[in-house]
């Protein structure tokens, strides 16, 4: 084809004088310069032989687009704090309360009703835990990446200079053993709370007594509460009842004071304005009614008012009383319980000290979570730093390395920036009507120009949301997922997407690059017994991208050429 188009200009401008010059002298001069060409030109065309073949199509949706990869950083993420932690409060603050002797009991019992500060006297170890370790970091020995290479989970980013391994890992363990130790503390602890219980309870014995009268003072507090709340109550009722009498009384004068009005009103109309002393009779009637109609209006207005804040107050008050007989049951319980638990305390010495001993184990149990976390810290760094080099923890390629040798790693640095090669994508325009076969899971094929016979599966995730074209058209951004080995697609690569629909039946189809279209009819290339080869018609159907179906002009067998252009020179 490109023979034609590269002799025809040239055709044009010799046309008339190869006419004069005869046909035979024409044909020979073309004859000359196609091989002329042929030989001297910049491509040679050779083909590929294919045959058409019976099988199963795709029936879908094609459009084009391009690969797009995600891109995924990895950073350092290994906790290297020291945890170098150390516990406030020890036996000897917890004894200082004790060695108060009477005095310092005395001053104690006001913390009696929190409960268990009860025990905070009696044992003070524990204390709270503090985190005073700073932050370390490693140092970069080599680099083992560069940018554009491959990398898989597991490989080798960064070499760690030795050193810094070993003063990290000796921090570790050196956590390791002092949470050892301070945990040993704790169980130390334990022998001094049972002088700590019994100094308790021989403070505490004298105290018994008081224990129920501060009981019988919060009861009685709590009734007289109840009892003041229900004589409000009852004075609530008593006036609101007050009011509704009263008001009762004033509907029935005010009724009968619009009736009068009514009847004065009616008379005034219907007297005469000739009969002037009848008129102003009735007139003077009628405004005395008016006036006091709006005298007693306001007062019932009044009392309304009143007797709404009185249905008010009842309420307040009701809702104050059950709210005290409430409080009152609490409040006796509590107290019971305050008294029991007291002299539980005061005259139990071997139950104060059992539980003296629970909350010591509490403590213990804490500094044992202290001592499971600096051995998982150990555990967590053996595991995340192999044979000091730290490893990619993703797949794909690399497109920047921010490290070198010299550079100080920690928790939170920046390693590498890849394309993550399990986030590959590609999205297209589909045009609303395209839309009704497709939905999230989608199944869909892709074939990239740089491997057309390679078929690459790949899922619908994502659809945006409609808009509209430069046409007018309604479109959707639809972007599908690749799965399966993705190890030879780059960013950008260009290619089709089919949305599959279905499958066609057995039909005839050769490969869509062996069809060449022109002047909207279809051809095939074949060689002929002679050598020779000739472009012959025929009807195609659908496409799936790589294959077309074909409808006339071939049957199963037949051998068709794809053209295939290389330079010479």
């Amino acid at each position: 084809m490109k023979i034609k188009s590269a002799w025809k200009p040239i055709w044009a401008a010799k046309r008339k004088l190869l006419l004069a010059a005869g046909s035979v002298l024409a044909l020979f001069a073309v004859i000359v310069f196609i091989l002329t060409e042929r030989r001297g030109g910049q491509e040679n065309v050779t083909y590929k032989e294919t045959q058409a073949e019976y099988g199963l199509l795709t029936i879908g949706v094609t459009k084009s687009g391009s690969i797009d990869i995600g891109t995924v950083e990895q950073s350092f993420d290994l906790d290297m704090s020291a945890l170098q932690r150390v516990v406030t409060g020890n036996s000897e603050n917890s004894m200082g309360a004790g060695d108060g002797g009477s005095a310092g009991g005395m001053g104690g019992l006001g913390a009696f009703g929190s409960g268990p500060d009860l025990f905070g006297q009696m044992f003070g170890g524990g204390g709270s835990l503090t985190e005073t370790g700073e932050a370390s970091h490693l140092t970069v020995a080599g680099v083992g990446v560069s940018v554009g290479q491959q990398v898989t989970k597991g490989d080798v980013l960064y070499e760690l200079a030795e050193e810094s391994v070993s003063e990290l890992e000796q921090k570790l363990q050196a956590n390791v053993e002092k949470a050892k130790t301070d945990l040993e503390a704790v169980y130390a602890e334990q022998k001094l709370s049972k002088q700590t219980a019994r100094y308790t309870y021989e403070s505490s014995v004298a105290y018994g007594d008081y224990a129920d009268t501060e009981y019988n003072a919060a009861v009685q507090e709590l009734e007289d509460a109840v009892e003041s709340s229900r004589i409000t109550l009852e004075r609530a009722r008593t006036s609101l009842e007050e009011y509704r009498n009263r008001l009762e009384e004033l509907t029935d004068s005010f009724n009968d004071a619009v009736k009068v009005l009514e009847n004065c009103q009616y008379s005034l109309d219907h007297t005469s304005l000739s009969d002037t002393g009848l008129y102003v009779y009735y007139y003077e009637l009628t405004e005395s009614a008016q006036a006091t109609v709006d005298s007693l209006e306001q007062q019932k207005e009044q009392l309304e008012n009143n007797v709404r804040q009185a249905e008010e107050n009842v309420e307040t008050a009701s809702e104050n009383y059950n709210a005290s007989k409430r409080s009152l049951d609490q409040g006796r319980l509590s107290a019971e319980q305050t008294r029991d638990l007291r002299k539980l305390a005061y005259q139990t010495a071997q139950e104060t000290y059992d539980i003296t001993l629970a909350y010591l184990e509490e403590d213990a149990a804490a500094q044992e979570g202290i001592y499971q976390e600096t051995r998982e810290k150990w555990e967590e760094f053996s595991s995340y730093i192999s044979a000091n080099a730290v490893l990619a923890q993703y797949n794909g390629v690399i497109t920047s390395v921010e490290l070198a040798e010299g550079d100080s790693i920690r928790t939170g640095s920046l390693l590498i920036t890849l394309y993550d090669m399990d986030d590959v994508s590609m999205t297209v325009t589909v045009y609303e009507e395209e839309m009704t076969d497709l939905f999230l899971g989608s199944a869909a094929t892709i074939r990239v120009t740089a491997y057309p016979e390679e078929i690459f599966e790949a899922v619908v995730t994502e659809f945006s949301d409609a808009s509209t074209d430069a046409k007018g058209n309604v479109v959707y951004e639809v972007t599908v997922t690749v799965k399966g080995d993705v190890s030879g697609l780059f960013q950008g690569m260009t290619g089709d997407i089919t949305f599959v629909i279905g499958q066609s039946e057995e039909t005839l189809y050769v490969y869509k690059r062996a069809v060449i279209t022109e002047n909207g009819k279809s051809y095939v290339k074949i060689r002929e017994e002679d050598g020779n080869i000739v472009k012959k018609e025929i009807a195609t159907g659908f496409s799936d991208g790589t294959y077309i179906q074909v409808l006339e002009g071939l049957s199963e067998g037949d051998v068709v050429l794809m053209e295939s252009k290389v330079g010479g020179s």
